[in-house]
């Protein structure tokens, strides 16, 4: 273990009582567990160790890569990206028993009036051929996934099975699914979301470093002349020869916003998109992956770009935006500070609340001394003070003011993982989100307080596997949720500190 107060952590033996969470089980040996004089450890542990304890409540630990989560309020249907159907979804154990797919699928829950899953569904799956090659005509890897004001399914790939990764759009009244774009060869969509004006944002990151300029670095950018929420279109071929390298629409005309390594416009510090620097000052690195895309509008003709860096150390770029004849550009942008949080790192996918703030999601956080010995010395040295690894794996909510200054809040009480993104439901008071991990679980938080995510009930998803012949392979999950405990950030904030 890096550090252990012994005033304040109590060893959690085999025998560890979760009574706050209302249940009684014999958990695996796990690290010393930080208190508050207010909260026992029974009540921090949950949110410290959120997959150990899901497992120890019996939450089905089966899912491969959990991606990104999307709504559709009119139809109440919730939809989820499942990358890989495979490991511990496939090896004929446990609660989840499907045909292995590489090619990985959609996923959807239809809602009650109370915003709960009581059954999730896969509704479109990919088709492998051979080993490592999925049928193009069809998903590879489903990741950034997003619900347009039509009902349509917008899904972006990140997979190695296609020759150019490809944004799609699924039609779920006909289920019909129509190729809209594909990225430069080495890249994966990211960044995808329909702005309520019908803007179509998509980045691409890692592109190959031989594609032709512009196309060989990281990208943050817009399709305009095409309304997302509505538009149609002709199918877009499959890309041959040069185009491999390139971006290419059925619709509309890609603008870019911003590219890794290029100055930020009005950056007081000079600082490069994608930039990472130290406490000091200087120059960590430059990340050619940016991520979710997380927008809101302050009129028809302006508006806030939340952009992720998915790097360890990772970083954020507000992005302010006008629109010039129907076309989005970038006046200014800066990187925001996450040293009152206690830093950022592996920022990958996002979205937008209800009340119009960008909820922020970090990945593959340490959960081994092992793991921590390697990532610790770089996140120390971009804060310029000893790191703690139980401030990273967090959803945090960034709400930007009147005068364009961003605040940043990491809300513990959502618990510790590898969050691909949270999506907070038109009640402000449920969310979903999934482990982007291997063998990781399907959770669920419930708000105290609508509007208010600083507070609230942790649970993870018990699985049972049923015959469901309208799904895409036969097979469906009816879901028991477990309660694994009530959290305040403020307190598990608190324990977090007693281990500095």
């Amino acid at each position: 273990m890096f550090k252990t107060l012994k005033k304040a952590a109590l060893p959690v033996s085999l025998g560890l009582i979760l009574s706050g969470c209302g249940n009684t089980i014999n958990a695996a040996p796990t690290e010393a567990i930080p208190t508050t004089p207010a909260t026992p450890q029974s009540e921090i542990a949950p949110f410290l160790d959120t997959a150990k304890i899901a497992k120890a409540l019996g939450g089905s630990m089966e899912w491969r890569k959990m991606e990104g989560v999307a709504y559709d309020p009119a139809a109440k249907m919730l939809y989820i990206a499942v990358s890989v159907i495979g490991k511990g979804m496939s090896d004929g154990k446990g609660d989840i028993q499907f045909a292995d797919n590489e090619c990985g699928g959609i996923f959807a829950a239809q809602l009650g009036g109370d915003m709960n899953a009581a059954k999730i569904t896969p509704i479109l799956v990919g088709k492998p051929l051979s080993e490592g090659v999925c049928d193009e005509s069809a998903i590879s890897e489903p990741d950034n996934i997003f619900v347009d004001k039509s009902g349509r399914l917008w899904i972006g790939e990140d997979t190695g099975n296609h020759a150019n990764n490809m944004l799609w759009l699924y039609e779920p009244k006909t289920q019909t699914l129509k190729r809209f774009a594909t990225v430069p060869a080495g890249a994966e969509v990211t960044g995808l979301r329909v702005a309520d004006d019908g803007t179509l944002f998509m980045n691409f990151q890692h592109p190959n470093e031989t594609n032709p300029a512009p196309y060989n670095v990281g990208t943050i950018g817009v399709i305009s002349g095409f309304d997302g929420n509505a538009g149609t279109f002709n199918e877009l071929p499959i890309p041959q020869g040069a185009d491999m390298g390139k971006v290419l629409s059925a619709a509309g005309t890609y603008t870019i916003l911003g590219q890794s390594g290029q100055a930020m416009p009005g950056s007081a510090a000079a600082l490069k998109y994608g930039e990472v620097r130290a406490a000091d000052g200087t120059s960590m690195l430059v990340c050619d992956n940016p991520d979710a895309n997380m927008f809101l509008p302050q009129d028809a003709n302006a508006g806030t770009l939340y952009t992720h860096f998915e790097c360890q150390p990772g970083g954020v770029t507000q992005s302010e935006l006008k629109k010039v004849n129907g076309t989005w550009q970038t006046v200014s942008a800066k990187q925001l500070d996450f040293s009152a949080v206690g830093g950022t790192w592996n920022n990958c996918n996002g979205s937008v609340t209800p009340w119009g703030t960008a909820l922020s999601s970090e990945e593959y956080p340490a959960e081994t001394d092992a793991d921590w010995a390697k990532a610790e010395p770089a996140m120390s040295q971009s804060l310029g003070r000893k790191a703690n690894r139980y401030d990273f794996g967090r959803i945090s909510e960034l709400t930007r003011s009147a005068s364009g200054e961003t605040q940043i809040k990491k809300h513990y009480a959502m618990g510790q993982g590898s969050w691909e993104m949270a999506l907070v439901l038109p009640d402000q008071k449920t969310a979903y989100f999934g482990d982007d991990g291997t063998d990781r679980g399907l959770y669920k938080f419930v708000a105290d307080t609508a509007g208010d995510l600083s507070s609230g009930t942790l649970s993870i998803a018990k699985l049972a596997q049923v015959d469901d012949p309208a799904s895409a392979n036969g097979k469906a999950l009816n879901i028991t949720w477990v309660k694994m405990g009530h959290g305040v950030d403020k307190n598990i904030e608190q324990a977090i500190r007693n281990l500095d």
